[in-house]
């Protein structure tokens, strides 16, 4: 779904994310910005969760090494 919308944004930055994207239209640009803003923010969050959740590393690493033994098998 595409939404119509009116932005007031500086000149400064739209020259900024212009030279950054490298798209052919202002839109393309303002997408691919968010879509950048929304990932960086996303990962922020994911990282405050460092030291917060446990994990086995013995079991993750059984893991690891069945998932490679199996893609040895399956080449």
């Amino acid at each position: 779904m595409i939404m119509r919308t009116t932005l007031n944004l500086s000149e400064k930055i739209i020259k900024e994310a212009e030279a950054i994207y490298n798209t052919n239209s202002k839109s393309e640009m303002v997408e691919n910005a968010l879509i950048d803003a929304i990932r960086f923010r996303k990962l922020k969050q994911f990282m405050k969760l460092k030291g917060e959740i446990e994990f086995d590393e013995k079991s993750i690493d059984k893991l690891r090494s069945a998932e490679i033994e199996e893609t040895k098998n399956n080449s």
